[in-house]
């Protein structure tokens, strides 16, 4: 049985390909620091001196904000006419 080779980069020579010409998600970017124990612990619960909360600000202002966020969208509740103008939408079966 004879194949024919389908593939159009067929007798084209192959290009070195060098980390700069990669695309971005194939690059992996390290983390520029790395978050303090103090934080995960808070984050876990535990309790944590101010003074520990206080080395870093930048990630105690961005979990908070995080928590504010969740909660207001976990009260979030479907307007009780929606559900009816939803159903009104649908097509009736047959």
């Amino acid at each position: 049985m004879m194949q024919n080779n389908l593939d159009p980069r067929d007798g084209l020579e192959p290009t070195a390909r060098t980390p700069k010409d990669a695309p971005t998600a194939d690059q992996e970017v390290a983390p520029s620091q790395r978050i303090s124990d103090a934080v995960h612990a808070w984050l876990d619960g535990e309790p944590v001196s101010e003074s520990a909360l206080s080395a870093a600000p930048r990630e105690v202002a961005f979990w908070k904000k995080i928590e504010a966020e969740t909660s207001s969208r976990r009260r979030m509740a479907t307007p009780p006419h929606v559900p009816a103008q939803i159903l009104a939408k649908l097509p009736e079966e047959r």
